[in-house]
């Protein structure tokens, strides 16, 4: 049996899904991932199975790459489309907006080592207990900023309002956390509604089977 598995997660469900899939459908006493990627997301994620569960820290801390599409105008409280609508500008104003700051321009502000704050609906522990936990149920939830890299971005396509992006990073980076701040840029919001990532080191999407 392999001890690691690439797969191309399908966008829907669970990181944790699918090391359940693998568990019964391997027989294996263990499978853990080595890095989550939401339910909306897609791409490469790394299985370890077994023993390989002990290596996580050896990818964990790896850089990624993803191909995102943020949506303007509209901003939600987990920075993608699965949350609720927190704020809504007329397409006119969100074009004004971008005629006064195009994203392009505005893109260098969130490339080289930056100081990002994640979603308040994130993987990240406060006393053990996820963020998004605590989100849901109510409670206030203040993301601690981190330094982050981001190597490269940049603007694959655009269909107003949505434009999508590509972006290679660090271990640690949210990237629906750069579609969030960009909107609060200028001014109209954005959230993310499609991302798949692309590469997570040291293995690219090529590589990746389907679930």
């Amino acid at each position: 049996m392999k001890d690691i598995i690439v797969v191309d997660k399908p966008s829907g469900p669970t990181s944790h899904d699918i090391c359940q899939i693998f568990k019964r459908k391997l027989g294996a006493k263990k499978v853990g991932h080595a890095g989550t990627l939401d339910p909306l997301a897609s791409g490469v994620l790394i299985l370890l199975i077994n023993d390989a569960t002990k290596r996580q820290q050896e990818f964990l801390g790896a850089d990624k790459e993803y191909l995102f599409t943020m949506k303007l105008g509209i901003a939600t409280d987990t920075y993608d489309s699965q949350g609720k609508v927190v704020s809504e500008v007329p397409l006119e104003d969100v074009i004004q907006s971008v005629a006064k700051n195009p994203v392009a321009s505005l893109l260098p502000q969130f490339t080289g080592e930056i100081i990002q704050t994640p979603p308040a609906y994130s993987a990240l522990k406060k006393n053990g207990v996820p963020l998004y936990k605590l989100a849901r149920a109510g409670k206030k939830v203040e993301p601690t900023p981190r330094k982050i890299t981001v190597y490269s971005l940049e603007i694959v396509s655009e269909n107003f309002p949505e434009i999508t992006l590509k972006a290679r990073c660090s271990s640690g980076t949210y990237v629906r956390s750069i579609a969030h701040d960009i909107g609060q840029k200028l001014g109209c919001g954005a959230h993310i509604t499609a991302l798949r990532r692309l590469r997570s080191e040291p293995f690219g999407i090529e590589e990746a089977m389907p679930v």
